[in-house]
């Protein structure tokens, strides 16, 4: 093989020499043009590099003068993820792209795909569809016609591409995507985004489209008249009909004209064209806060395994409130109605508003010149200053407020159909609604009153309409044309580019957390004022956030027919006084019903699950619940188990009159097998779990991201993750050996542990960050450390775990106990504070309920003892900074009793409860806290502390090990109780382990990553907890059992 091996590099070698030789014989005669000939047709490599060693000067300088000619055709310097492209890259290759309205909708990608071709010379040619919901599906092709295949790639809305996901007509990104990550940066985007283009199939998450537009309907009010009224901040729709209702036919903007001031606007609307298909989708929005209590995954529209159509309660109390609405409102977004402050609130996706909030002659709430149309420019006064602001009661310009979508106070109990009140147990995903003292300082709505129902519970579900624009490619498409679309798709997703672009009036709205970073990075070159960027930004990180409980629009294959052709005739019927309510809630039904049976039922079904992120049910599911359709797409699939369940009745009954004798020891026999079977698969998952738990503080699922602490003290705030690591601020420390040569070379790391005092941000106020910058310093002073603190290295959640990727946040959660044991210092930050969403008070005692928060305790306990915990506690003014004493470990030590989220939730779409992902991390400390001890007394080192920390441990077994718990979860719609094992008999056999010195698992390399003679374990993170009577004098140290330290 080796001999063979180097033949063949010598006969390349001889041919790339007789090559050269040719190219060489011919220099002479060369010209620029001949020289790029020869090298193309003989040069063994390739034809942009010079072999300078084997030509003679004439032919090389011909050839670099060639080469500069080649490169100065492209230009990448334009930004700097062009500047990561080899020039040329696409040379020759022509794609057709069909886009829609592309002047309004995107007027920035044809710049963009300039900027590319003269980069890369892949040339794109764009078209425009006229109907983007008809047009892109008629080229890809349906399960009833081929496609016409014109277009390589498309710019769709995400409800339209469900049938050519289920049959696989666009390509896949994921693994697109994978390879893109520097420049695309996908976990960037917000988590809600990236929903809207995925699609469940075959068990998996495929990425289908590439979205690029952050799509809900967002309110906007006039908050100087809320002012000016005394009106209290609206939340329910109830509290929306009333404001319409008291604002409808009044001058709102005092031209001395009421009769085309409306209460309410709105789009889609009657009249904006296309999109008038989806006027239905605001009565959606309204109907999901009733009837979608727990995310995305619970759906509202239909039953996620009947397919029938949730037509009931919740579906009437929607419809009543737009009967009300739709008398008192105007369009909101393709007229100057609400720029000309002729109405009181809106709602409207995020795009419509851009021209509210940007304060230029075209942008801004004022009167306008109608001279030469609708939306002229601002009237001004010879000063050039507006003739007409809305305006607060001091005087000062009053930007119209953008608040969060609005929710309900009921929602349905779907075992009933009847309304109940909201409340942590019946909207898991509500929240309390605040009074406006405690909003945050730079909320406007603190200035009014307060609502009447502050302290209740609210359902609010931010609903994403069919607005939401992605881009996808055709599966059958040219591979090269492929990897060239993607480029640009990744070109214009890319924050590189996307935060400048996204402030240019478009139809997109953010969609990415960088693209909000910075006030004065984008926002303010595109002329918006600080208020209305902080509030955009405050409502855009709530509604498109991983926990929100947002609802998806309808994605089925024919939408239009249920949408448009059912939804929006009985909708224009029922506001209109026409139809009544049971003529119209039969009619859906029945409208949609026949819709679904022209796709098919089944098809159908697994396409809405597939929407909602389930997989498909299982055979056995489809024929007990619907035996007439599945038999109508093949007989044989349900009849095979019919006749399977027939053929063992007949041999049953035969047995039976045969000989009941030998039945029944057959049974016995049989379940004899069956127990082995069990308890063998048993002992296998134990001893599994045993493995993984010693194997699991060897490694890092996902490396450690540490801050600086003096870059720590100078951000002024807790920073997002991703703005730190697109920021280049983050230490990353790859594996365990580079947090071990970390912490020997002299750095102290340091763990904050703390809560959330808000849903989607860490610390709203500020003031935990206050304190942990007080915490860094005194324990510097303590410790005697240098006071620039630059040998201080922070880590603390929002700022070291990823936020925008689901997947990836997972992966660094998995690694949570490593992180934390690892840390040479560990506070805990708890000053008196507020949850604003909850409206609770948090402090000390609430933290210590938090099972997250007990757990990074006990896994920095565990391993380092609490020498080096502190406890950052107190109110504003009043800091308060000491170690922590043994009374807050004994209490930390009942992990798996603290409160969390996930079961406050009941568990809804999910597959296990987070304290079952705890049990590995916390078996794995124990057991190197009893190997310790183990060891110290084996060679008779001092194991007085670690014995004194074991017994505490014990003294509480059931409570700190629990063997089982109570899960609620949700099957069918109904609540199910269960009792779930959690550590079972695994701390014996964890005892059995140390004591028969078996701890021992075979590493990821195929060598054991520990052995019962070494405490190489402990090697990291180590303090004077673990150096006493845990290291013997052949492990660490200089050979004499002392620490290096």
């Amino acid at each position: 093989m080796k001999a063979a091996t180097m033949k063949a590099a010598t006969m390349k070698a001889a041919i790339a020499m007789a090559s050269l030789s040719t190219v060489m014989a011919t220099a002479a005669a060369t010209t620029i043009d001949s020289t790029h000939r020869i090298l193309e047709s003989n040069a063994p490599d390739s034809t942009t590099t010079c072999p300078t060693s084997l030509l003679d000067e004439s032919t090389v300088d011909a050839c670099l003068t060639w080469q500069k000619s080649e490169s100065s055709k492209y230009n990448c310097t334009a930004d700097s993820y062009l500047s990561s492209l080899t020039p040329g890259k696409y040379a020759g290759l022509t794609a057709n792209y069909l886009s829609f309205n592309t002047e309004q909708a995107f007027p920035h990608f044809p710049e963009r795909a300039e900027m590319l071709t003269r980069c890369t010379g892949g040339t794109i040619i764009f078209s425009e569809a006229s109907d983007i919901a008809v047009d892109p599906i008629t080229d890809i092709g349906s399960a009833d016609a081929v496609g016409a295949e014109i277009y390589d790639a498309y710019v769709m809305i995400y409800s339209f591409t469900r049938e050519a996901s289920s049959l696989g007509l666009l390509e896949t990104l994921n693994e697109r995507i994978r390879e893109n990550t520097v420049n695309l940066q996908y976990e960037d985007m917000f988590p809600k985004v990236r929903n809207m283009g995925e699609y469940r199939k075959d068990g998996k998450t495929n990425i289908d489209l590439l979205m690029a537009d952050g799509d809900f309907f967002t309110p906007v009010i006039r908050i100087d008249l809320l002012e000016r009224d005394g009106l209290p901040m609206p939340h329910t729709w109830d509290d929306l009909v009333e404001i319409a209702r008291f604002y409808n036919g009044t001058d709102l903007n005092d031209d001395g004209e009421s009769h085309d001031d409306w209460g309410f606007c709105i789009y889609p609307r009657t009249g904006s064209g296309f999109n008038d298909a989806w006027i239905p989708e605001l009565m959606y929005s309204t109907w999901a806060t009733t009837d979608q209590t727990r995310g995305i995954q619970e759906g509202f529209l239909f039953d996620e395994e009947t397919l029938d159509p949730n037509i009931g309660t919740g579906f009437e109390k929607a419809m009543n409130y737009w009967k009300d609405l739709w008398p008192l409102s105007a369009d909101a977004c393709i007229t100057s109605t609400f720029v000309e402050g002729r109405c009181a609130i809106g709602i409207a996706p995020p795009g419509c508003w851009k021209s509210v909030f940007v304060n230029t002659d075209e942008g801004g709430v004022a009167w306008r010149d109608r001279t030469n149309g609708d939306w002229g420019p601002v009237l001004r006064d010879e000063n050039g200053e507006a003739l007409w602001r809305p305006t607060f009661k001091d005087g000062t310009y009053a930007e119209p407020y953008r608040l969060k979508p609005f929710g309900s106070l009921e929602v349905i109990d779907r075992e009933t159909d009847t309304l109940v009140e909201c409340g942590p147990n019946t909207c898991p995903k509500g929240e309390k609604i605040k009074p406006s003292n405690e909003l945050p300082e730079d909320d406007r709505a603190n200035r009014l009153v307060d609502s009447p129902h502050v302290g209740k519970w609210i359902n609010r579900v931010p609903f994403y309409w069919s607005g939401g624009y992605g881009q996808g490619i055709r599966k059958s498409a040219n591979s090269e044309v492929k990897d060239l679309m993607f480029e640009f798709f990744s070109y214009v997703n890319s924050p590189i580019t996307s935060v400048d672009d996204i402030v240019m009036p478009s139809w997109l709205d953010d969609w990415r957390y960088s693209q909000l970073a910075s006030y004065e990075r984008n926002y303010q070159k595109g002329g918006w004022n600080y208020d209305s960027w902080n509030e955009h930004q405050r409502v855009m990180k709530y509604a498109l956030s991983n926990d929100v409980n947002s609802a998806l629009t309808l994605q089925l294959p024919g939408v239009l027919m249920y949408t448009r052709d059912v939804m929006l005739d009985q909708f224009q019927k029922y506001v209109s006084g026409e139809s009544d309510m049971e003529t119209v809630k039969e009619e859906t039904i029945k409208g949609w019903n026949e819709a679904t049976l022209v796709y098919g039922k089944i098809n159908q079904l697994d396409s809405y699950r597939a929407t909602l992120g389930l997989n498909e049910l299982s055979t056995y599911q489809k024929c007990t619940l619907h035996r007439q359709e599945m038999d109508a797409i093949d007989p044989a699939i349900c009849k095979e188990a019919t006749d399977n369940s027939t053929t063992i009745i007949i041999v049953l009954c035969s047995l039976v009159g045969a000989g009941i004798l030998a039945l029944v020891l057959s049974f016995f026999y049989k379940r004899y097998k069956s127990f082995q079977a069990i308890k063998k698969a048993h002992e296998q998952l134990m001893e599994s779990t045993l493995n993984e738990a010693t194997r699991c503080l060897q490694q890092l699922d996902y490396p450690l991201h540490l801050i600086r602490a003096d870059e720590f003290v100078n951000d002024k705030q807790l920073t997002q993750h991703e703005v730190m690591r697109n920021s280049h601020r983050l230490t990353v420390l790859d594996n365990i050996k580079d947090v071990d040569a970390f912490v020997l070379a002299g750095k102290h790391v340091v763990f904050f542990s703390h809560q959330w005092t808000a849903f989607n941000h860490p610390d709203p106020g500020n003031l935990q960050y206050n304190f942990m910058v007080s915490a860094l310093r005194e324990l510097a002073k303590e410790k005697g450390w240098n006071e620039d603190l630059k040998d201080i290295f922070v880590w603390v959640d929002y700022s070291c775990i990823p936020q925008a990727n689901a997947s990836v946040q997972n992966l660094a959660i998995r690694s949570l106990a490593v992180y934390a044991s690892s840390a040479t210092y560990f506070i805990v930050c708890a000053p008196d504070t507020h949850h604003t969403d909850l409206n609770d008070v948090c402090d000390l005692s609430t933290y210590q309920r938090r099972m997250w928060c007990r757990a990074e305790q006990v896994c920095h306990s565990l391993r380092n003892g609490t020498g080096g915990m502190f406890l950052a506690k107190g109110k504003p003014g009043a800091f308060e900074f000491s170690p922590v004493q043994s009374d807050l470990f004994t209490e930390s030590l009942r992990v798996f009793h603290g409160e969390l989220t996930c079961c406050r939730c009941e568990h809804k779409g999910m597959e296990m409860c987070d304290r079952q992902s705890l049990v590995v991390p916390i078996l794995g400390l124990y057991g190197e806290l009893l190997r310790a001890a183990h060891d110290g007394f084996k060679t008779g080192g001092d194991v007085s502390a670690v014995n004194a920390f074991l017994s505490e441990v014990q003294k509480h077994q059931d409570d700190v090990f629990p063997e089982k718990f109570n899960r609620v979860m949700w099957r069918k719609n109904k609540r199910v109780v269960e009792e779930v094992v959690l550590f079972g008999d695994l701390i014996e056999r964890m005892r059995e382990r140390i004591k028969k010195g078996t701890m021992f698992v075979a590493g990821e390399r195929g060598f054991g990553t520990e052995s019962t003679k070494s405490s190489d374990f402990l090697r990291h993170g180590k303090n004077d907890f673990i150096r006493h009577g845990s290291l013997p004098e052949e492990a660490e140290g200089n050979g004499k059992g002392e620490d290096v330290a």
